[in-house]
């Protein structure tokens, strides 16, 4: 009994200094309680999350390119399909390639001013914030005076997001040929507005000459175009953001946009 006993409250010590002896075993201190700013971030986890709303078109090879631009090519460089997947190397790698200027992109002002600056060069904190929705339906051509009534929204707002309807003939012949196009009185208009950035529903802005291109990039001001689903966003506050690549000296980039809801 003593000696069931003495093994409940002694250990012997695995010292090779002492050996022989016996250490005292204490019971294990309670765990600490975890720090309340980790339980806040566990809760938080929990609430409804924000609901983001995708405006970017998926890249496949059968994406249509702008007339005159390459196609989308998506190549397969290893597949566990080929190796088998019980094999210890296999693995899925691909390859993108792609026109700057294809789907949901964002044009920077090097795109039409050789010193101006390149995508890479653009801070990430110009290509989020607060953004206005503009409906803008059965417009052939947007002037200044339907950009006019919204002055208020549009100075209050760094980015202006132009809702056509257009996104709708995507993949139609006349995707490309027939679109809405802003004039330069138009894209002055949302300079004097001090918009950061302006994003549509269409493939381009304008047509040759490019007059809308030219002031709009001409003050900084960026482009991201054939943005979609913008019904989704409806009349509610929202935040825009379309992330471009870092492409090193070029004229733009492909996004991911999506809208945050700010309700």
């Amino acid at each position: 009994m003593l000696q069931y006993l003495f093994s409940r409250r002694f250990r012997r010590t695995k010292s090779r200094r002492f050996p022989g002896y016996y250490h005292e075993i204490r019971p294990r201190p309670a765990l600490r309680p975890r720090h309340k700013s980790f339980i806040r971030t566990q809760r938080d986890l929990t609430e409804r999350p924000v609901p983001l709303i995708d405006l970017s078109y998926p890249l496949s090879n059968n994406t249509p390119p702008f007339p005159g631009d390459p196609s989308v090519e998506i190549k397969i460089l290893a597949s566990t399909a080929q190796t088998g997947r019980e094999e210890r190397q296999s693995l899925n790698c691909g390859q993108l390639t792609l026109p700057i200027h294809c789907a949901t992109h964002i044009d920077a002002p090097y795109h039409f001013y050789a010193n101006g600056p390149t995508i890479d060069q653009i801070p990430l904190t110009d290509c989020t914030g607060p953004a206005v929705l503009l409906d803008l339906f059965d417009l052939p051509v947007i002037d200044a005076q339907h950009l006019s009534s919204h002055r208020e929204q549009l100075t209050a707002h760094h980015h202006a997001i132009l809702h056509t309807g257009w996104y709708r003939q995507w993949g139609e012949d006349n995707f490309f040929t027939e679109h809405p196009v802003l004039t330069a009185a138009a894209a002055q208009l949302l300079v004097d507005c001090g918009v950061h950035l302006i994003g549509v529903d269409f493939p381009s802005v304008d047509r040759p000459p490019h007059e809308a291109h030219l002031v709009l990039l001409g003050n900084n001001l960026l482009i991201v175009e054939n943005l979609t689903n913008l019904d989704a966003i409806g009349p509610r506050p929202f935040d825009f953001s379309a992330i471009p690549l870092a492409i090193v000296g070029r004229d733009g980039s492909p996004v991911r946009a999506f809208a945050r809801i700010n309700d």
